[in-house]
C-alpha cells in the first residue's frame, strides 16, 4: 500500500482551509473551462449517440446540456465524453494528459447524488487532479510513449479519488479502490481523431467512480496494483522497479493544479508552439511585405515524440486536423481562426489554399526540443525568418489567466446561453465553494432547451 498511503495520508483529510488561494483559483478556472468545452460539447455527434445508447438510465445526475438525469456512472461518462469531444479542455505536462475532464464529471456525479456543498466538490476536484498528477510523476512518460492516452489511464486514478474523498474513504478503502482503478486503466492513442478519444474520458470518469463507490462497499483489490509487482507500471511503463519515486517525493508540499495549462486553440496542445510561432511570424512577413500565400515552405521543428501524438501527415477530416501539425500549422499561417472550434470541420480542408500550404509544411524532429516546444521556420522570396515558442509554462498571472478564460467560454457557449446564464456560470464556476446543495445547479448545466 506504500503508494496509495503516501497519497491518503496526505490528501485523505485534506480541507478548503488548506488548499492556497493560488491553487483555488486555478481550480475554479478549470471548472469554468470545463463547463465551457462541455456544454459545447455535448451538441457533438458523439455526445448524442452516447444519449440516445445510454440516456434511459434515470438517475438524479444531470447529463451536461440538457434536461436529463441519469445514473452517476452514466452522468460521468456521456458528461466526461462532452468535456474532451473538441479536444479544447485543459492539459498537465506532469499528468501527461487532460486533468480536468476525467475527474471533474465523476466528482459532479457523485456531488450531486449525495446533495454535497459545492465547497466538498471543489476539495474533491483538488485532491482528484493532486493524486492523479502524482499517479502521472511516478509513472513516467513510458506508457504514453508505448501508445497509452494518459487522460484515460492516468485520470481513471484521480476520478476515483474524487468520488473517495466525497465519500470519506479510509486509507484502505482508497487503497482498494486504486487498485481497481489501476485494473480498468485504458484507452489507445492510436485512436485519436476519432469519437473514441474523447470516450476515453467518460470511460476513466465512469470507472473511476465505480472503482470507489465499489471500494466503499468493501469490494477488495490489490493496493500495489498500480506501483507493485505485474501492476500498471509493470504491465504498460518501464516496470515497478522503475518506478519513479523521486520524482513523485520532489512534489511534496506543491499543489500540482497549479500547472494547469489552458488551451485557446481547438486542436491538439502539442500543436501549439507552432501555431503561436507562426503567429509571431506573420508580422515579420509583412513586414518584408510577403503574403502567407507566398511561403515556399514552412519547416516545423517539434520533439520526435509529437509524431505519434500529432502527426497526421494527411488529415482529411476536422477531427484528424486538429491531430496534424501540417494542418494546424497550416492554418495559422493563412489567417485562419485557430481559436474558433468552427475551423476544424471537414469542409476547412476542402479549401484549396489549405491544400497548398499543407503541401509546404514540412515537419522535422529534434530531441533536443520538449514536447510543449517548437520552432518554426518560413521561406519565401529569399528571406528566412525563424522563430521559436513553450506552451509548456504554466501562467504566473492569474488575473489575466483568468479574463483570458472567461472571454473563451463566452465565446464557446455564446449560441447556448443568453449574457445572464453565462455571467451565472462563470460566478459559479469560480467560487463553487459558495454553492450550499450541487443539486442546484442543475439548470447551469443543462443551458438552453437548444442545446439538447
Amino acid at each position: 500500500m506504500r503508494l496509495a498511503n503516501h497519497l491518503w495520508d496526505r490528501f485523505g483529510g485534506l480541507t478548503l482551509d488548506e488548499i492556497p488561494e493560488s491553487a483555488r483559483t486555478v481550480a475554479g478556472q478549470c471548472v469554468l473551462d470545463w463547463f465551457g468545452c462541455a456544454l459545447v460539447g455535448s451538441r457533438e455527434p458523439l455526445s448524442g449517440i452516447l444519449r440516445d445508447e445510454l440516456g434511459g438510465q434515470a438517475g438524479p445526475c444531470s447529463i451536461v446540456g440538457t434536461d436529463l438525469h441519469c445514473a452517476p456512472g452514466v452522468a460521468a461518462l456521456v458528461n466526461g465524453a462532452a468535456g474532451h469531444a473538441l479536444d479544447f479542455d485543459d492539459t498537465h505536462s506532469m499528468m501527461g494528459g487532460h486533468p480536468t475532464v476525467p475527474v471533474f464529471p465523476a466528482a459532479l456525479a457523485q456531488a450531486q447524488e449525495m446533495g454535497a456543498s459545492g465547497e466538498r466538490l471543489l476539495v474533491a476536484f483538488v485532491v482528484s487532479i493532486e493524486v492523479e498528477s502524482r499517479v502521472g510523476a511516478l509513472i513516467g512518460g513510458a506508457a504514453y510513449r508505448k501508445g497509452w492516452h494518459s487522460t484515460s489511464t492516468i485520470g481513471v486514478h484521480g476520478a476515483a479519488a474524487a468520488a473517495c474523498h466525497l465519500m470519506g474513504a479510509s486509507n484502505e478503502q482508497f487503497a482498494h479502490a486504486l487498485g481497481l482503478a489501476a485494473s480498468q486503466a485504458s484507452g489507445l492513442k492510436a485512436n485519436f481523431g476519432t469519437m473514441t478519444k474523447p470516450f476515453h474520458a467518460g470511460h476513466a470518469a465512469e470507472r473511476g467512480l465505480l472503482s470507489a463507490r465499489l471500494a466503499m462497499r468493501g469490494f477488495t483489490s490489490n493496493p500495489e496494483a498500480v506501483d507493485g509487482r505485474q501492476g500498471y507500471a509493470d504491465a504498460a511503463a518501464s516496470g515497478h522497479a522503475e518506478v519513479n519515486w523521486e520524482r513523485l517525493e520532489e512534489q511534496d508540499g506543491r499543489f500540482l493544479i497549479e500547472d494547469t495549462l489552458f488551451k485557446y486553440h481547438a486542436a491538439c496542445y502539442l500543436t501549439h508552439a507552432a501555431i503561436e510561432s507562426v503567429g509571431r511570424l506573420r508580422p515579420r512577413l509583412a513586414a518584408e511585405g510577403v503574403a502567407a500565400g507566398d511561403v515556399e515552405k514552412a519547416v516545423v521543428t517539434v520533439h520526435p515524440g509529437l509524431l505519434d501524438v500529432c502527426g497526421i501527415p494527411e488529415p482529411r477530416t476536422g477531427l484528424e486536423a486538429k491531430f496534424s501539425l501540417v494542418a494546424t500549422t497550416s492554418l495559422a499561417m493563412l489567417g485562419i481562426d485557430t481559436t474558433d472550434t468552427g475551423t476544424f470541420v471537414d469542409e476547412t480542408l476542402d479549401n484549396p489554399d489549405v491544400a497548398r500550404m499543407i503541401d509546404r509544411v514540412e515537419v522535422r524532429t529534434d530531441r533536443g526540443l520538449g514536447h510543449t516546444q517548437a520552432r518554426v521556420e518560413l521561406r519565401a522570396n529569399g528571406h528566412s525568418l525563424e522563430e521559436f515558442h513553450d506552451t509548456g509554462i504554466p501562467a504566473t498571472d492569474l488575473e489575466a489567466q483568468g479574463a483570458k478564460l472567461a472571454a473563451k467560454m463566452t465565446g464557446l457557449t455564446a449560441p447556448l446561453l443568453d449574457a445572464e446564464a453565462s455571467d451565472r456560470l462563470r460566478e459559479v464556476s469560480l467560487r463553487l465553494e459558495t454553492v450550499a446543495d450541487v443539486r442546484d445547479l442543475a439548470g447551469l448545466i443543462a443551458g438552453s432547451r437548444q442545446a439538447a
